[in-house]
């Protein structure tokens, strides 16, 4: 567990600010959990990344719940009992338009430059552009202090650690398809972060 400093998390929040990223710290998990519920309403659009970070807080199985229940649209989850792959693609290319896309970040810079990778570009085709509102959940273990250390956590770390959960799942492994560095969000306040001061994700 790092030790949390409160004077960097505080240049890391101005950093973010002159980048176009609104940044909120919380303490745990559980707290970002209940800061994401309140920022998602109910009858609204929604797509996740595949986020083991939102699966350790457990917002993905709230939406899920919700879905279920008809009380938001979660794209993810309408693919999760299909295997027609036209279907599944069509699904995803729609999501990226969603009025809320959540999930995380691979690596983030001291000085507030964001890092995502993913293996076939849902995901970052969200966050890039066409998602409405985008918000992105980060541990603190991501903060890395250079461009340079960020990019080589995604294939030390990163990388590693994803792979290793798709094969614990059956499913053939992880690549690194598409690389993404987030300078900055010209629509100021379409991206916000909940950086949370515990180790989430990989």
């Amino acid at each position: 567990m790092r030790t949390i400093d409160r004077l960097k998390i505080e240049t890391l929040r101005e950093a973010l600010a002159e980048r176009g990223v609104e940044m909120e710290f919380l303490e745990t998990g559980a707290e970002a959990l209940d800061r994401l519920k309140e920022l998602v309403p109910l009858g609204t659009e929604v797509q996740t990344g595949s986020s083991t970070t939102l699966d350790q807080i457990g917002f993905t199985g709230w939406l899920n719940e919700l879905h279920a229940e008809g009380k938001l649209r979660y794209f993810r989850a309408e693919t999760q009992n299909t295997d027609d792959a036209a279907s599944r693609n069509e699904n995803r290319r729609q999501a990226t338009l969603a009025e809320y896309f959540i999930g995380s970040v691979n690596a983030l810079t001291e000085d507030g430059i964001a890092v995502a990778a993913d293996a076939g570009g849902t995901r970052v085709g969200g966050y890039v552009f066409a998602a409405l509102n985008v918000i992105w959940v980060v541990g603190i273990n991501k903060i890395e202090p250079t461009l340079e250390a960020a990019v080589r956590r995604v294939w030390e770390v990163a990388l590693p650690g994803e792979d290793a959960r798709i094969k614990s799942l059956g499913g053939h492994g992880s690549e690194v398809g598409k690389m993404v560095l987030f300078y900055n969000e010209a629509r100021h306040g379409r991206i916000r972060m909940l950086l949370v001061g515990e180790e989430l994700g990989f």
